[in-house]
């Protein structure tokens, strides 16, 4: 990333200076907007000459009047989206991309999250799941799927002989949405270019799709229980939709479901259930 901009460049240096006060904290407001203000003073193009101004005869002095006090002008606001030139998301790395994610504003959820949840595991990956949003357990650990239907997804990844370190887990939104209800298209549309960056670094063998919003949103497909364990296919890379595990703690009768379509999965990368 040589030809990045040269703002790009000092704000990953910005970012990266705060995160090493806090891993997984997002960026505080206030340090971003000074930052933004300090980079608009120092991209500023300089003032273009003034044309001296011709010389007038000095009128006779008079006294001076005193006029009454005004408020000082207010400075310019600086304003980030018609200043700043991005770096393309396709350029990024994950670390890179994971920073960008900390600054992330793009919709309301960042208003309320105590941590953004950028996804965790091997960046090379061959196996990723992708859920639906970050809760409670989540936003308090800035980590994917460590609440009780994080605990059950473990199981159910060491039950097809991987560990959570081999695989890659994220969500379709990375920020807790309100009570943890279903994130709306807008908060969704607004994190998916994260999300797709990714998947595009990883270059995953196989997606699992844990629920129906990332079915809607990876696959353009509704109705998960019709769809849950038939294959599918995101950018050249192999999809299978299964249940969330947050719906198996509801519906326990559920998870036969499930393992049949997690064996399927197996079967692609040769391995067997061992009883």
């Amino acid at each position: 990333m040589n030809d990045s901009p040269p703002f790009f460049d000092a704000m990953m240096e910005c970012l990266k200076h705060e995160q090493a006060k806090s891993p997984r904290a997002s960026v505080a407001p206030e340090v971003l907007d000074q930052f933004y203000n300090e980079a608009a003073k120092a991209s500023a193009p300089p003032a273009p000459p003034q044309p001296a101004a011709p010389e007038i005869p000095s009128a006779p002095e008079k006294p001076i009047e005193k006029s009454p006090a005004f408020a000082p002008i207010p400075k310019p606001v600086f304003q980030r989206h018609q200043q700043i030139t991005p770096c393309p998301l396709n350029e990024l790395s994950l670390d890179e991309l994971r920073l960008m994610t900390l600054t992330c504003r793009n919709c309301e959820l960042h208003q309320r999250r105590n941590n953004v949840v950028f996804g965790e595991g091997n960046p090379q990956a061959k196996l990723m799941f992708i859920g639906e949003g970050p809760g409670m357990d989540e936003d308090e650990q800035g980590r994917p799927f460590v609440g009780a239907a994080g605990q059950l997804l473990t199981k159910m990844i060491n039950a097809m002989q991987f560990s959570r370190e081999e695989v890659y887990i994220a969500n379709i939104v990375k920020c807790r949405p309100p009570n943890n209800r279903v994130p709306l298209p807008d908060e969704a549309n607004a994190c998916l270019p994260y999300l797709e960056r990714q998947i595009e670094v990883i270059q995953p063998e196989v997606i699992v799709l844990l629920g129906a919003t990332p079915l809607q949103y990876i696959l353009g497909l509704t109705g998960i229980m019709r769809r849950r364990g038939q294959w599918g296919e995101y950018k050249g890379i192999k999809v299978m939709p299964a249940y969330h595990p947050a719906f198996l703690l509801r519906r326990p009768e559920a998870k036969r479901d499930v393992w049949s379509d997690l064996q399927e999965v197996m079967k692609l990368f040769g391995k067997t259930y061992r009883r």
